[in-house]
């Protein structure tokens, strides 16, 4: 048996780097549904002209100009817009698209913006309140039927779109899946380059015997102590005793979260090992690794002081 195989073997029931490929996988599906998503709902929307569209549908206007700021009703900013027939939309326009336009604008006068070409803008067709109706016919002394044939019977909501806002729902869960799959990516490699490093020179015939290990062991058992290996499944760890020159207990925070307690174990490769028992902070079972790797090599260092990582930096220093 070689070091792959006994490695897939080891992590059969426990974590493994399919579960960062899965969920990399997804994370690039979620991506590909967004980008679906927001490209289907651009192709789908109708051209708004001549003021007509349906309330509720997606459309799109080629703008040319637009007016400063006519009025503000429930935090949204209205605006009117002019496209190329010379007709006028009054529409809702968040902060940031209109600072866009504002920048993209070739000219100004008299308060209205123009652009050199076509500014194409997305939204919802919506009805129009009828408290906006009154504001706008006070800031252009309009009649109601003067309201109608200059801007309609709706407006252009430029800030609303369901399409985006579904691409975005999958581009977010692609981004909470990308993070899950970098943390187990980073575990994957937290455990496989250790292990690697560590039995770079374990010949087959000890990976067979590892192996018999586990097969004779009852696979809710976390750590296997055997004649001459140390195996950890949690961990995904296999190391000679006699490889090992200095343990110590050793307390493991993640963003300042404490998250348990475990032995570290340094080799003679320079390899740090942390082995953690199956029940947190169980002191039996950290005092039976302690005992077993002692009895099993004599020599080890037990302990963490400055003495000891001395004595183990001269013993393994290249």
């Amino acid at each position: 048996m070689d070091s792959r195989s006994f490695r897939k073997k080891l992590l059969k029931n426990g974590f493994s780097k399919w579960s960062f490929v899965v969920l990399a996988a997804l994370t690039i599906l979620f991506l590909i549904f967004g980008l679906i998503k927001n490209m289907t709902g651009k192709s789908d929307a109708q051209r708004l002209k001549n003021h007509k569209g349906d309330i509720g549908t997606y459309a799109y206007l080629d703008v040319v100009a637009f007016d400063e700021w006519v009025c503000t009703y429930k935090d949204e900013t209205y605006y009117v817009l002019f496209d190329s027939s010379g007709e006028a939309y009054l529409s809702v326009v968040s902060d940031g698209v209109m600072k866009k336009m504002e920048r993209k604008a070739a000219e100004v006068e008299d308060y209205t913006h123009y652009f050199d070409e076509n500014y194409r803008m997305y939204g919802l067709v919506k009805s129009v309140d009828y408290t906006v109706f009154g504001y706008v016919e006070d800031v252009y002394g309009l009649s109601d039927d003067q309201y109608v044939q200059y801007f309609g019977k709706c407006y252009f909501n430029t800030t609303e779109n369901p399409n985006t806002n579904s691409a975005w729902m999958w581009w977010t869960f692609a981004t909470f899946s990308g993070i899950i799959a970098a943390v187990f990516c980073i575990i994957w490699l937290g455990t496989e380059i250790p292990f690697r490093k560590e039995t770079s020179d374990y010949s087959k015939e000890e990976f067979a015997e590892a192996a018999r290990m586990l097969d004779e062991t009852d696979k809710k058992q976390n750590i296997i102590f055997g004649e001459n290996y140390l195996i950890s499944r949690g961990s995904g760890i296999l190391v000679r005793y006699s490889d090992i020159v200095w343990m110590h207990l050793v307390d493991s925070y993640y963003n300042g979260v404490y998250m348990g307690r475990g032995v570290r174990v340094h080799t003679r490769k320079r390899n740090s090992l942390k082995i953690y028992p199956k029940k947190k902070d169980s002191q039996q079972e950290l005092t039976d690794i302690m005992n077993t790797v002692s009895e099993k090599n004599p020599e080890v260092l037990v302990g963490y002081s400055k003495e000891n990582k001395k004595i183990y930096d001269s013993l393994t220093k290249k």
